[in-house]
């Protein structure tokens, strides 16, 4: 069971989950969560990491505010007004992880960050403007490519096979174009957008499971290590 902490944040702070290994100090991950807010299944999955070993840190972004419905998400997003607040959520994803690679629950120099959904931009943005970050996941995202230069770190990709809100040729496009880094990508069948969300109803738990075991080797992989 993870604690609420408050994290400083270039907008003046905010709340975030964060997960320990019951023998810290573990490999730290920064998890970005879906357009419906830190809810619980994100405070689960930062659990079950923090259960294989890992300290994670999950930022809160929208301040408390948790919907469970597309169209309360969608109300919600043009509330939010991304287009013009896009740097300030990056800011608390660059927050979080000054934060957790500073606890003394983690041990290394250098983490993971993990998005699913509205999260995974943020993943792939993070990725791209710090060096620290060893190793990106996305679910069901990230096929938009943030400004900057490309991030070296390898990233791996899960994607479902019936969505609507990824194409799949711009998928394709965004994991070829980085490649030499290290790119996987993975595509499920018979899922469709937040397959791996416990409480949605298009979720899938034989993929959920597997792209659960797929992250956490990659983790291990990418964090052994760090702090070389």
């Amino acid at each position: 069971m993870g604690t609420t902490t408050r994290i400083e944040t270039p907008d003046g702070g905010c709340d975030a989950y964060l997960s320990t290994p019951s023998s810290p100090p573990g490999p730290p991950v920064v998890a970005l969560h879906a357009w419906w807010g830190l809810n619980q299944d994100f405070r689960n999955f930062g659990d079950r990491l923090a259960g294989d070993g890992f300290t994670v840190i999950a930022p809160d972004l929208f301040d408390g505010t948790v919907v469970d419905t597309v169209e309360a998400a969608e109300k919600f997003g043009e509330q939010l007004d991304e287009e013009h607040n896009a740097e300030r959520l990056l800011g608390r994803a660059a927050a979080a992880l000054d934060e957790v690679l500073r606890l003394p629950q983690t041990r290394g120099t250098r983490a993971a960050v993990l998005g699913f959904s509205f999260g995974a931009v943020y993943a792939r943005w993070l990725a791209k403007q710090r060096p620290e970050i060893a190793a990106i996941v996305t679910y069901y995202g990230g096929a938009w490519d943030p400004p900057g230069d490309p991030s070296s770190a390898p990233w791996l990709s899960h994607w479902a096979a019936e969505d609507p809100y990824e194409d799949p040729d711009d998928a394709r496009a965004a994991v070829a174009a980085v490649a030499d880094a290290g790119a996987i990508s993975h595509s499920y069948e018979g899922t469709r957008h937040w397959f791996a969300e416990p409480s949605r109803p298009e979720f899938v738990a034989a993929a959920s499971d597997l792209a659960y075991r797929r992250t956490v080797d990659l983790l291990r992989q990418a964090l052994n290590g760090s702090s070389s």
